[in-house]
């Protein structure tokens, strides 16, 4: 019975994340191509000349916290990628962060 239900929290609590662990899947030289397939379009987009930085969200990491995937891409190559987490519940509209 403990057991039973413990996968069904454990099923519950996986069920909130709102991106799939596919982040995990971008390297570094991947295209920009190759991060839209796998992630899809990004949320939040900002650019400078050849600088582009996508930003994906993931909603139910931890309780109240929303955690924000930052992919950094230099003439459509990834060069690096990096995260920032906020406390904020529900949608991550409007919770982007500038990047500089």
């Amino acid at each position: 019975m403990k057991l039973s239900v413990l996968i069904i929290s454990l099923a519950l609590l996986a069920g909130c994340a709102s991106q799939p662990s596919a982040i995990f899947d971008i390297n570094y030289g991947d295209t920009r191509a190759s991060v839209v397939e796998k992630l899809g379009p990004p949320e939040d987009r900002q650019f400078k000349e050849d600088y582009e930085a996508f930003q994906y969200c993931t909603t139910g990491t931890s309780f109240g916290a929303i955690t924000f995937n930052i992919i950094w891409l230099r003439n459509e190559v990834v060069t690096g990628m990096n995260n920032y987490t906020a406390n904020h519940e529900g949608s991550c509209s409007g919770h982007f962060r500038q990047i500089s």
